[in-house]
């Protein structure tokens, strides 16, 4: 067997997924059901559906739907259904099924953060055995829990305005640095911000400087606030940091410019944000 059999569905694999899926699941996705369920559905993605082939048969498959969620009231994001995986009964056991959830959870949809979360119902049996060790799936609670605090952007560009006036009006005591820093936020459940530090003060984008970021850190409102209520912030900053809850990619040629802006964060978030 190939040592990486997996690779992005092709139109030219409807039919063997098709017949593969009918012959997996028997009558819950034969026919007209699957195309419906994937091809004619409005969120189908190419890129989101896994197929493993070996020796010309597609042998296995895994499929993935992107679509909007709505996590509150006022916040809608993108996230991931993870939904059907199939391999053929003589192929099992091999290490395929795995295969396919992590090539779709390194796909470049998932790896630029376009979706907030990636979630899916399964047998609790079946997610202990193969979803939670293959893929890191985490088990939700049961029942349904309702988050009543979410990240503000509006909230936070108002401390970035409260914070310069403060810089231009000389309260602060600090300057900015004169060299321009794009600072980008992946934060779970919220928008993707961009925050500018510019010799004359602060800008807050939401759809420019995105692709082009000196500093993008990526993780969720908890982790942020655990810091926020930290008496140590920069020790609850480095641990979340080496745990991997907090993920920051900065240019190599920035690295060390950061720590001559950490102080404008750190006034920005320790304001209320949600």
């Amino acid at each position: 067997m190939e040592n990486n059999p997996c690779r992005t569905f092709r139109e030219e694999d409807e039919k063997s997924i098709e017949n593969l899926v009918e012959s997996v699941f028997g009558g819950f996705l034969e026919g007209k059901y699957w195309y419906w369920k994937y091809m004619e559905n409005p969120y189908f993605d190419p890129r989101l559906v896994a197929v493993a082939e070996v020796d010309g048969e597609v042998v296995g498959c895994n499929h993935w739907l992107l679509r909007d969620l709505k996590f509150s009231g006022s916040i809608v994001g993108r996230a991931v259904l993870a939904a059907d995986v199939a391999v053929r009964p003589n192929y099992r056991g091999k290490g395929l099924g795995s295969s396919l959830l992590r090539f779709l959870r390194s796909s470049d949809l998932v790896r630029r953060g376009d979706a907030a979360l990636i979630y899916m119902f399964a047998d609790p049996g079946l997610a202990k055995r193969f979803h939670t060790p293959a893929a890191g799936y985490v088990l939700a609670p049961e029942g349904t829990v309702q988050y009543t605090k979410v990240l503000s952007w509006r909230k936070v560009k108002q401390n970035v305005d409260s914070l310069n006036e403060e810089i231009r009006a000389s309260r602060s005591g600090r300057r900015l640095p004169k060299n321009c820093l794009r600072v980008l936020f992946r934060i779970s459940s919220a928008p993707q911000l961009c925050i500018q530090v510019k010799e004359d003060g602060l800008v807050v984008d939401e759809d420019e400087g995105l692709d082009d970021a000196d500093v993008v850190v990526s993780g969720d409102l908890s982790i942020f606030n655990r810091i926020k209520m930290a008496k140590r912030r920069r020790w609850s900053l480095l641990k979340a940091l080496l745990t991997r809850k907090l993920r920051i990619k900065v240019k190599i040629n920035k690295i060390l410019r950061i720590f001559d802006v950490l102080w404008i964060f750190e006034e920005i978030f320790s304001k209320k944000m949600t």
